[in-house]
């Protein structure tokens, strides 16, 4: 029987266990990105409230990101020697009572950055404890679609976390409200972790080495990488509410909706294209895709009318940094269980730790070229040059664990 020339493999079909703890966890990138996320449409009314700069503004999300990255690494070798399981459980319920403070307890700007922080601390450990149970979870076949199916929880997340806020900020009149109820929100996940994440992730799996990570040299670009084509997502996710509200004329809750375009195209990206990087080869796809990022930031920035706008937005959400880490996660993944004395939570979470690092300048860096120039055009068309730069490292990154996978079937 003739064959395509494309490589085949098996439908995925999980085990009612796996499937639970893949799903639980998606559940709870939900409120990790929506916690997180609800602090970017209420910018202009928080910096109103504290007099801020555009820099001031941008110093908040940095303050975060900052500390979110310091966690990456430690919580990757934690979840590696005390199990994976237990640490998300500990740092998420951290997240939690950050969400609580920001709201009950922040009354100055300095007091804002120490509770942004603190929330950061817990979501810290979330991307490594969450992925590593996930890739090492599951078979090579199912990789690729797991990780986007945890993927879909971060697009929910931000769609709510952009949209949601200004709503509840009307109905509540208060900028704080949203904050205490999300924190009560995101302590009640604990249980369902318990429950719904079942299996090897229980067990403390190898002890992770840092100085292994470091010499390894695909890990590493892939980290470099992964820096630049997140550059845009920081941009985007911290800045784009208020360059719609205030640079084209929408109002805080249009500005929220329009950003929350990028999230259902998000979503569709990541299932979409973490099925198919199982087939085709992780690089081989983003060398596609990074491409048509690249073009929808530079429309962000140059257009103005809104429904093209939007069909900007849509784009990036497509093909942005946010659909295509189903890609990179189940990359590090390969790499990382051909060589299990990394560990893999320790691997995960140092790729991230690396990509996550432009968070802490981008936000800043943006908010200083508004500052500067009085707009955040100048943010968006450097947010498209970074892209450009992950997707030129990315072609000297090895690619393990995909090719030829199901061929002879």
């Amino acid at each position: 029987m003739a064959t395509s020339g494309l490589p085949t493999v098996p439908a995925v079909a999980f085990p009612v266990r796996m499937l639970a703890t893949v799903l639980t966890l998606a559940l709870g990138w939900v409120f990790i990105y929506l916690d997180r996320t609800t602090l970017y449409p209420l910018l202009p009314v928080i910096g109103k409230e504290f007099r801020l700069t555009g820099t001031q503004q941008g110093a908040i999300a940095s303050a975060y990101f900052f500390t979110y990255v310091a966690l990456q690494m430690p919580s990757g070798v934690l979840g590696d020697r005390f199990g994976l399981k237990r640490v998300l459980m500990a740092m998420y319920a951290l997240a939690g009572l950050g969400m609580l403070a920001i709201g009950l307890l922040a009354r100055s700007y300095p007091l804002l950055l120490v509770f942004v922080a603190l929330h950061a601390v817990g979501a810290g450990a979330y991307y490594s404890t969450s992925y590593g149970i996930t890739v090492s979870s599951v078979t090579p076949e199912r990789r690729g679609v797991s990780s986007a199916i945890v993927t879909v929880g971060m697009a929910s997340g931000l769609a709510l976390g952009l949209s949601l806020p200004p709503l509840l900020y009307q109905a509540m009149g208060s900028w704080r409200g949203p904050f205490v109820l999300l924190g009560f929100c995101t302590l009640a996940l604990l249980p369902m972790f318990w429950v719904g994440v079942q299996g090897r992730p229980m067990s403390a799996g190898p002890a992770g080495s840092l100085g292994r990570l470091f010499r390894h040299r695909g890990l590493v670009l892939l980290g470099i990488a992964s820096f630049f084509i997140l550059w845009s997502q920081w941009v985007t996710l911290t800045w784009a509410p208020s360059f719609l509200y205030q640079e084209r004329g929408l109002n805080l809750r249009q500005a929220g909706l329009y950003s929350a375009v990028v999230a259902l195209p998000g979503v569709v990206g990541a299932l979409t294209w973490g099925r198919l990087s199982d087939r085709l080869g992780r690089r081989r796809l983003l060398g596609v895709l990074l491409p048509f990022t690249v073009a929808s930031l530079v429309g962000v920035a140059l257009l103005r009318q809104p429904a093209l706008l939007a069909l900007a937005l849509g784009g990036f959400g497509l093909t942005g940094a946010l659909a295509l880490n189903p890609l990179i996660v189940s990359w590090a993944g390969d790499m990382a269980l051909k060589r299990p004395d990394l560990g893999v939570g320790t691997a995960i979470a140092g790729i991230n730790a690396l990509a996550v690092g432009s968070s802490i300048v981008a936000p800043v860096v943006s908010g200083r070229i508004l500052d500067i120039t009085g707009s955040l055009e100048g943010a968006f068309f450097l947010g498209a040059l970074c892209v450009a730069v992950g997707w030129a490292i990315l072609w000297a990154v090895p690619e393990e664990g995909v090719e030829g996978r199901g061929r002879a079937l």
